[in-house]
């Protein structure tokens, strides 16, 4: 069933309009974390979401780790919801050395998630990380918020970069 339901003879507004449209955010500015494993929150990969939806998530992680940090990533959001997500991203390896991989995770919200490589780019080369996903809301309103840390405390900062983006499209 496609969201909105818009019975015959409804009157279309512009706030049903409105909720129908996209949320898309885009990181504004670089942000580091040095020496560090407690995931801190993104300050630019924030989006609000309704109670009791279903949103599909696409997005695009841009960040540089040097092998000896690594990174790691998970959420926040609205109390009971659920984040059903996939990324496309190097994984850590052993020995300083990560392996192409595919991180699949099955979350509550509030979770640590799976690391991500540096592959030893000393934090002058950007990384990619796809993500695609499904979001189902419970009872509470609230925001999906990226977080993240070092996976391995480093002198050398992990960066999360300006350009990556979120998209938050509600389907029910």
């Amino acid at each position: 069933m496609p969201y909105p339901v818009i019975p015959a003879g409804q009157r279309i507004t512009a706030g049903l309009l409105t909720s129908m449209l996209p949320t898309y955010v885009v990181k504004p500015t670089d942000q580091q974390v040095t020496s560090s494993t407690t995931n801190v929150n993104d300050t630019g990969i924030i989006a609000a979401v309704a109670a009791n939806a279903i949103y599909v998530v696409t997005g695009m992680l841009l960040y540089s780790a040097h092998s000896s940090g690594d990174v790691r990533i998970g959420w926040t959001g609205p109390s009971g919801a659920v984040f059903d997500w996939i990324i496309h991203a190097q994984t850590t390896g052993t020995g300083g050395l990560a392996t192409a991989g595919v991180v699949v995770d099955r979350q509550s919200i509030g979770n640590t998630a799976f690391p991500l490589g540096g592959f030893g780019a000393e934090n002058t080369t950007v990384m990619t990380a796809p993500l695609w996903g499904r979001l189902t809301t419970s009872s509470t309103a609230g925001n999906l918020q990226l977080n993240w840390a070092q996976q391995t405390s480093s002198g050398t900062a992990t960066i999360m970069r300006a350009g990556s983006w979120l998209l938050l499209t509600r389907v029910g």
